[in-house]
């Protein structure tokens, strides 16, 4: 029997390396177009200006996607000073911009490490106007371009750690209201940032900014974890295209160690059970999600909740890559 048209066969989950300039969904595309699979999605969203890790699914491994998004992260990010964004990033137009007499003095007064502290652990964060968040049907940067900022709700996000990692003076160019471009020489802080799933470094750099009183954008943002998978194990969009045509085994991650959930090996009829959506009956783990696994397959997530094993995903075939 032929596959369903789209399908390849593939499922796995890839960590890549996102270039500078492509959307997630650009990077979703070329997946597609590399593997020859139409079922592929990424598991948490980097703006087109951001670089970094992404984790993204191929075939039916994108119903991992809701599990891999409520990772914590790490990034590398730069705070800009003195001037203020509509996008709270170096993308959009000023909002407003503090004097160079002005900034000279806040900036000079500033204990970078213990105003970051001020930034560390549980936090109330308003989203910035641009972003994904959906309000009643609305995208936000929808009605942001449109002229029309939503009312968005305080997100509870945790920053686990906020460590200074160099200080300097960048040229900046940057679009005012009216068009024309603000040219500075701005003062900035290298930041990496340990964070929890929603947390926006962007809004992070706007806080800091009004914090201070001199206004902040974010000048660059690259991801460097998700989880315990760190982007230097990641591939290239590159890379993986010479994989494909070359006719090699694509990169795919394991996708236990990904999830990070305690891991069954399944004997046979364990995996019988599981391949029909049924209860495991003859296992013994803590209360929780458990990894299911067998041939170095993932074939299911279940979920262990007061002595009973129930299936809360369950993949047909299973996703390569367990080691």
């Amino acid at each position: 029997m032929s596959r369903r048209r789209g399908a390849s066969g593939l499922c796995g989950v890839l960590a890549l390396d996102k270039p500078y300039g492509m959307t997630s969904h650009d990077v979703v595309n070329r997946v597609r177009q590399v593997t020859g699979e139409r079922r592929v999605g990424h598991a948490g969203t980097l703006d087109p200006a951001a670089t970094g890790l992404m984790l993204v699914g191929v075939g039916a491994a994108t119903r991992l996607s809701e599990y891999l998004t409520d990772h914590d992260k790490e990034y590398d990010a730069r705070i800009v000073f003195g001037v203020a964004t509509d996008t709270d990033d170096a993308q959009g137009r000023v909002l407003a911009s503090a004097c160079d007499d002005e900034l000279a003095q806040i900036m000079g007064a500033a204990d970078a490490r213990a105003v970051l502290d001020e930034f560390t652990g549980e936090l109330e964060q308003l989203p910035p106007a641009y972003s994904a968040i959906k309000k009643n049907g609305v995208v936000a940067y929808k009605a942001a371009r449109e002229g029309t900022c939503l009312d968005l709700e305080l997100r509870h996000v945790t920053v686990y750690g906020a460590r200074l990692v160099g200080t300097g003076v960048q040229h900046a160019e940057i679009v005012r209201a009216d068009g024309d471009v603000l040219v500075r020489e701005l003062p900035f802080w290298d930041v990496h940032f340990d964070v929890s799933k929603g947390t926006y470094i962007r809004a992070l750099a706007r806080d800091i900014g009004t914090y201070l009183g001199c206004g902040a954008h974010l000048g660059s943002l690259r991801r460097t974890s998700v989880a315990t998978t760190a982007v230097g194990e990641a591939c290239s969009l590159a890379d993986l295209a010479h994989c494909a045509e070359a006719g090699c085994a694509l990169p795919w991650c394991d996708p236990a160690k990904l999830l990070g959930f305690p891991v069954i090996e399944l004997g046979e009829r364990q995996a019988e059970c599981v391949a029909n959506g049924r209860e495991l009956t003859d296992v013994a783990v803590g209360e929780g999600m458990v990894s299911c696994v067998r041939d170095h397959r993932l074939l299911a997530v279940y979920s262990f909740v007061a002595g009973t094993c129930r299936p809360a995903t369950v993949i047909p075939g299973g996703v390569v890559g367990v080691g």
